[in-house]
């Protein structure tokens, strides 16, 4: 579960130091730094099948574990790109040679049409513009390629105050929020399927380690808005989700320019 930083173009941090750097969040997640890991990206891909030599792109792809997995399992041609030069030199660590790149999601470095699928795992809740970002991917997608993409949501809408500090949790939005930016883009959600399990389960393993949530999140926010947050969180009881989007097609003599489709 990853959280970004402007100011430094960091995964996920809530204060100094990142969230994402500490041994405290990595000790219930693993290096994949979400709930599900690599068993719910199985699940997704199970249901994409994408075709092995496929160019698959992974939007935050953190250490670099899914474009390993993707490349080194299913024969895809995965890069990573990912806003955090921290994470990007531990991939590149791990794994000599893996393609990844710091870049951010609003701004992909890839050509028009150029990919054939796109992985956004528990990434977009944390872009300050997750709006530009779906239209990024539409873009850099050909017609009829699929994106997968998880994340935390709201369950409880209209949406309350966001908790406090720069997090997953405060840019997570509700469902109907989330199927209608990506409608308003032009992409067709083929599937959603909630996983909320997975989100409890690594809850749990938190509480484990550190003997509350509250104690967990006092590790990064004063003693007053770790409160706030146990608060809020309890207001919009958080969920996560799957999804699996599909770049629509063009119809048959229509001749659709891709600054028409980005700007929907």
């Amino acid at each position: 579960m990853k959280t970004s930083n402007p100011a430094t173009g960091g995964g996920c941090p809530l204060t100094a130091p990142p969230l994402y750097e500490t041994q405290a969040l990595r000790q219930a997640t693993g290096t994949v730094l979400r709930p599900g890991g690599l068993s719910l990206l199985n699940h997704a891909l199970d249901k994409v099948r994408w075709q092995a030599g496929a160019r698959i792109l992974d939007v935050g792809c953190g250490t670099g574990a899914s474009v390993a997995w993707l490349r080194r399992h299913h024969g895809l041609q995965a890069t990573g790109i990912d806003p955090s030069r921290k994470l990007v030199e531990e991939a590149r660590k791990a794994h000599p040679g893996l393609p990844v790149l710091r870049g951010r999601a609003e701004s992909l470095p890839f050509g028009d049409v150029s990919l054939d699928g796109l992985l956004c795992e528990c990434v977009l809740s944390l872009v300050p513009d997750a709006s530009q970002a779906l239209k990024e991917f539409y873009r850099v997608l050909r017609p009829g390629g699929l994106m997968i993409l998880s994340d935390i949501y709201r369950r409880a809408e209209p949406a309350s105050d966001a908790p406090p500090g720069q997090s997953c949790l405060s840019g997570a939005v509700g469902k109907t929020t989330l199927l209608q930016r990506l409608q308003d883009v032009g992409w067709r959600v083929r599937l959603w399927e909630d996983h909320s399990l997975l989100l409890a389960e690594l809850a749990g393993r938190l509480i484990f380690q550190h003997g509350s949530l509250a104690a967990f999140w006092r590790q990064f926010l004063p003693d007053g808005a770790a409160r706030e947050m146990m608060t809020a969180v309890k207001i919009m009881r958080p969920g996560y989700c799957l999804l699996i989007a599909e770049k629509v097609p063009c119809r048959d003599g229509e001749k659709l320019r891709l600054s028409d489709a980005i700007s929907r």
